[in-house]
């Protein structure tokens, strides 16, 4: 048996095939049965033209392609109605009615000798020889698939559902196989030499059409183009270029092509196509633009994202580069990311990028819709949400915010099983629905963008927390001046002035941001201790004498006692201790010198004194800033540390105008005490 005769058997067995699956597997489809019958004469196709190429004489032949012409018309004519079905098309009945009568005619026309009046031997095998009404039988048997392929074309344009428009994609690839195979099987009759190939085209046809029935998830055929392209330009490009090497190699060196030599050329040839790998690559981003254009950028950057740095904490920035890329590589016309909000867990916009005006969507965490989307982990549509099963639960309320803001896509984003945010897209710009391969794509973006929002939801909690507790020690900070201050105004007053001239001298120094944040706590909070000096001593106009300023002394560490309880970040005790020492011992209350005295006490025991002896005091006018400022320079290197008198020289010598504005900075008071570190 020759290729000849055993092709139209493997179109047999093919079909018997996929008929066998599909009554297994497709019996819940609508269009199951019109389908079988299709099937069933297209075995009989090719059983008939198997038994016509293997008749001996012409005349056998010649009965048998007459069956072959029926089953070719049958065919079609039960594929136009599986396409109705498939489609639920309605068309004019009158219409298909006289499709109907022309089967009959044409049929009837078959065992006379007007469109098959005979057979004749080709180089290939046998063929017909067309009668007087052969080309309106090839009208006839054409006109159900072309009307298929227009009702199918036009349930691709008007359906939303991503698998139905696949489908029909499929059914449009596989019914052009069969036409140009078909047409291919009669052009030798009309003298045009070329090989018949319509058992091949209706192999393919059927295999086409069969998976579009029965497979979900099928790939849009486009990206069958794209990688066929591709493909076919590597296998293009590897036999141009080794093909072009093994003929010169024959052509000048022909003395030397023993077949040692012919094998080594082919194991390189080999070799060189493994290493095409690069290549291959390079085709796919070639044709990705061909296809894309001006979406390809954006994709690019899409999946530029969903492979990035899992350590991005800002969260505005990385979601706004996600939702933009979104918006611009599907061309919907807007994206909506939410995230659940940290107090009550409600999902709320969040970033949102598109044309048409933004509104700001929120679900509760408690929604149908929320718990749908933590149990998915596919993208979901939207298109039919009153017939949905997922939505079914949906409120009114949920199921108008989806209509009126036309989403058509939602996508769960999930990080270890935690619905980190839901993505909301609404239709395209084009009004075309999103491909199967958008959707995988938003898929596997969401899926690895949702781990970077979880990581960079986590550190904006954190962030929030550690504000929080910065506005607590706010508040503890205040209480505890507020305190002394109630008992004596010049002390609260002096405590911020000086915490606000220290800041300035720490600043000046060059210490690190969060270096001079503690030494203005210290400053705020250096003369706590004084509550427990009696208020007639504090507030007393004349001279005190010994015994009342061993009351005051002890303020020092009556402070650090009341402070140790609180575990400041900073060395905010033993500033408070030691702010009235002094570097040759001479000061209280532990008399400690030189580099016993932490460095931060000594920047606020300098702002004391230029502080205290500038401002009124009970006992005593204001002796001015000239006067503070002589103090400490007599003082510099003995009493006061150098480094921190030549640093409070530096900025207040001769520009009191910037004195004031300390002192003013610290009357006004900032709205919160600590800075925030960044």
């Amino acid at each position: 048996m020759n290729v000849y005769l055993l092709v139209p058997l493997i179109q047999v067995i093919f079909c018997l095939t996929l008929l066998a699956v599909l009554l297994i597997n497709g019996k819940q489809h609508v269009a199951r049965r019109p389908f079988s019958i299709f099937l069933f004469f297209m075995i009989l196709w090719g059983f008939l033209i198997f038994m016509m190429r293997a008749s001996r004489d012409m005349e056998t032949a010649l009965v048998w392609e007459k069956f072959v012409f029926w089953a070719i018309l049958s065919a079609g004519l039960f594929f136009f109605q599986f396409t109705l079905a498939f489609t639920g098309a309605r068309p004019n009945k009158y219409y298909v009615y006289s499709l109907y009568l022309a089967y009959f005619v044409v049929l009837a026309l078959i065992p006379t000798g007007l469109i098959i009046r005979d057979m004749q031997p080709m180089w290939f095998g046998k063929t017909i020889v067309v009668g007087r009404l052969f080309p309106f039988y090839i009208l006839f048997a054409y006109l159900p698939a072309i009307w298929s392929a227009v009702l199918l074309k036009k349930h691709y344009q008007q359906t939303r559902n991503i698998d139905e428009r696949v489908r029909s994609q499929y059914i449009i690839a596989g019914i052009a196989a069969m036409v140009i195979g078909s047409t291919m099987d009669f052009l030798p009759s009309l003298g045009v030499k070329v090989v018949p190939l319509g058992v091949i085209g209706n192999i393919l046809f059927c295999i086409i059409t069969t998976t579009a029935m029965l497979r979900n998830n099928l790939l849009d055929m486009k990206v069958v183009l794209r990688k066929f392209a591709t493909y076919a330009l590597t296998m293009i490009l590897i036999f141009s270029v080794f093909g072009s090497l093994i003929y010169l190699f024959s052509y000048f060196l022909h003395d030397f092509m023993t077949p040692f030599a012919m094998t080594i050329v082919i194991v390189t040839v080999f070799i060189g196509a493994s290493l095409f790998q690069p290549v291959l690559s390079r085709l796919q981003l070639i044709v990705d633009r061909w296809f894309f254009r001006e979406r390809y950028s954006y994709i690019q950057t899409l999946k530029k994202i969903t492979r990035g740095n899992k350590d991005d904490l800002d969260l505005e920035q990385l979601t706004s580069s996600f939702v933009q890329s979104i918006a611009k590589g599907m061309q919907s016309q807007g994206v909506y990311l939410l995230l659940p909000s940290p107090a009550s867990g409600n999902f709320l916009t969040y970033t949102y990028s598109g044309q048409k005006k933004q509104a700001l969507l929120s679900f509760s965490a408690q929604s149908p819709l929320v718990n749908v989307m933590k149990q998915q982990g596919a993208v979901i549509d939207c298109v039919d949400l009153d017939n949905a099963v997922s939505f079914a639960a949906l409120p009114p309320r949920d199921k108008e915010i989806l209509k009126n803001n036309d989403i058509e896509l939602l996508v769960p984003l999930k990080a270890n099983s935690h619905l980190s945010g839901m993505l909301l897209l609404t239709g395209k710009s084009s009004r075309e629905p999103y491909s199967l391969e958008e959707r995988k794509l938003l898929q596997t973006a969401s899926a690895d963008v949702a781990v970077n929002i979880d990581n960079a939801s986590n550190f904006e909690d954190i962030k929030r927390k550690h504000n929080e507790l910065q506005k607590a020690m706010d508040g503890v900070i205040n209480a505890i001046s507020l305190v002394v201050g109630s008992r004596d105004p010049y002390t609260a007053g002096h405590q911020r002035r000086v915490a606000e001239l220290a800041r300035a001298i720490a600043r000046e120094i060059g210490l690190s941001d969060w270096q001079v944040t503690g030494v203005y706590v210290a400053g705020l909070l250096h003369d706590v201790g004084k509550v427990s000096v009696p208020s007639e001593i504090l507030s007393k106009p004349g001279k005190i004498n010994a015994n009342e300023f061993d009351i005051i002394k002890n303020h020092c560490r009556v402070g650090h006692d009341i402070l140790q309880k609180i575990d400041f970040p900073w060395p905010v005790t033993r500033v408070v201790l030691q702010h009235h020492e002094r570097l040759d011992g001479s000061g209280y209350p532990e008399g400690l010198a030189g580099s016993d005295i932490i460095l931060e006490a000594r920047i606020l025991g300098v702002a004391d004194v230029v502080e205290a002896m500038s401002s009124h005091r009970p006992y005593r006018p204001a002796l001015g800033l000239d006067s503070a400022l002589d103090e400490i320079k007599r003082g510099s290197g003995s009493l006061y540390d150098s480094e921190v008198v030549n640093a409070c020289l530096k900025m207040l010598s001769k520009n009191e105008p910037e004195f004031e504005k300390i002192m003013a900075a610290a009357e006004t008071g900032a709205e919160y005490v600590l800075e925030v570190i960044k």
